[in-house]
């Protein structure tokens, strides 16, 4: 079966749903391809959605990012924007399921052509322009024709088999953070897990239908349990770092498992890290309802997929450097702004290493960080952008991959429509239609 549109979209985590939504309403006929079965990636498996507010306490994340929050606080599935006192400032807790359910709907509202079960297993370029993609799925291999891509498959899969060039990991060693899966427990006390394990007060809030406040959102360390965790082989280092978050108040996600040296394009090496994460998970799960307040009685699940921090960074016509993050560098092509502090999952051990934004709290995307050298129709977003080990801590994280998104679908839909590769639109047209669409671009944009 062959296929054919304005818009394909590689990868339908939150990045891809995004892109998606932004590319149809602008106009676009929009093909998304997602190899699971299911879209969002991992918010659909209970992660939070750092980070829309910066440390000063201002909003600079908006636009469809804030919209899917909106629909879901409205369906009793987030809890809005939380102050927080820890590492950042304020959280943005989501239910997993809620968002899936959500986010589908909003593609189908769209108009967006989601095919499940598709994997890119090929790809053909001609005079910097990718020509056709070959997918598997249903029925055998299929082939597809669009006039601009959007890569947004987590590990630039589809840029890697066009030629271009990435950075893979951490330096020479190429070691890149850890992978986790996350761990949902049902049935439990999420006061008593606060209170006993919160490094700082709660992030606490009260549900759209209203009632007492509750814990959404806290961070903490086992090191209380340390005798324990090293005599029973729970983890391998002492003090493990842990985060929990929801929106309900009796169920939490808990996010503290990992399994190092994992190369993510890898499937051999990731399929072995999925079954060995669902073993840790289980035995994790075992030792906190065994002697963590809170937990007794509960019952765990682990999510359906691993979370992959970090494996392809392209290298684009612009790479986002350690002071554009740590500085909060502006720029004139800016696409959209982050706000979540560098979080590093270190390499040689897990634990989170947390680096705060300079500046007034938050750092530009420039266009160009999208775009590769080697083709005029591709626009990368999300995880695989272009940057550097350190800034990607901070791109990597899903309120960043949202506002990526939203520029990527956009830009895509606006040269298809006008006949011209992604990398030739006029960055100034696209940044109006970004400000009509709502997203911040900084002071001097509005």
């Amino acid at each position: 079966m062959d296929f054919n549109c304005d818009v394909v979209v590689v990868g339908g985590g939150v990045t891809g749903v995004a892109a998606g939504i932004a590319a149809a309403r602008n106009g676009a006929k929009v093909i998304l391809l997602e190899p699971r079965p299911f879209v969002g990636g991992n918010a659909t498996t209970g992660l939070c959605l750092h980070n829309f507010v910066n440390k000063f306490g201002r909003q600079v994340v908006y636009g469809l990012a804030q919209e899917i929050v909106d629909e879901l606080i409205k369906m009793g599935g987030a809890v809005g924007h939380i102050p927080y006192k820890g590492f950042a400032s304020a959280v943005t807790p989501v239910d997993g399921n809620y968002f899936r359910i959500k986010t589908t709907q909003m593609l189908a509202d769209a108009g967006v052509q989601v095919i499940y079960g598709a994997t890119v297993v090929s790809a053909i370029a001609e005079n910097k322009k990718a020509t056709e993609i070959t997918f598997a799925a249903k029925g055998g291999l299929h082939k597809l024709v669009a006039k601009n891509i959007v890569e947004a498959s987590g590990d630039g899969d589809v840029a890697a088999m066009l030629g271009v060039p990435f950075r893979f990991g951490d330096g020479p060693n190429k070691r890149m953070q850890p992978i986790s899966m996350i761990l949902h427990f049902h049935n439990v006390d999420t006061r008593a897990i606060a209170k006993e394990m919160g490094e700082v007060d709660p992030a606490m809030a009260v549900r759209p239908e209203g009632g007492d406040p509750i814990p959404v959102y806290f961070n903490g360390s086992f090191s209380k349990w340390d005798d324990i965790v090293i005599s029973e082989g729970i983890f391998p280092n002492k003090g493990r770092n842990v985060f929990f978050n929801t929106v309900w108040p009796d169920q939490i996600n808990v996010n503290t498992s990992a399994v190092l040296d994992v190369d993510g394009t890898d499937p051999v090496a990731l399929s072995k890290a999925t079954a060995d994460l669902t073993a840790q998970c289980y035995k994790i799960g075992n030792f906190m309802k065994k002697h963590i307040p809170g937990f007794a009685g509960s019952y765990m699940v682990p999510a359906a997929i691993p979370g992959v921090r970090e494996s392809r960074n392209i290298h684009g016509r612009y790479q986002l450097t350690d002071e554009d993050v740590l500085e909060g560098h502006k720029f004139e092509d800016a696409i959209g702004q982050v706000c979540f502090p560098v979080d590093i999952h270190a390499p040689d051990s897990s634990q989170a290493i947390f680096y705060q934004i300079g500046g007034d709290g938050s750092f530009d995307i420039p266009f160009r960080s999208m775009l590769p050298n080697e083709l005029d129709n591709m626009v990368v977003a999300g995880r695989c952008v272009s940057a550097t080990h350190v800034a990607h801590g901070a791109t990597r994280n899903m309120a960043p991959c949202l506002v990526m998104g939203e520029a990527a679908g956009t830009a895509a839909a606006m040269a298809s429509a006008s006949g011209i590769g992604v990398a030739d639109i006029d960055v100034k047209q696209l940044q109006k239609q970004l400000l009509a669409q709502n997203v911040f671009l900084g002071d001097s944009y509005q």
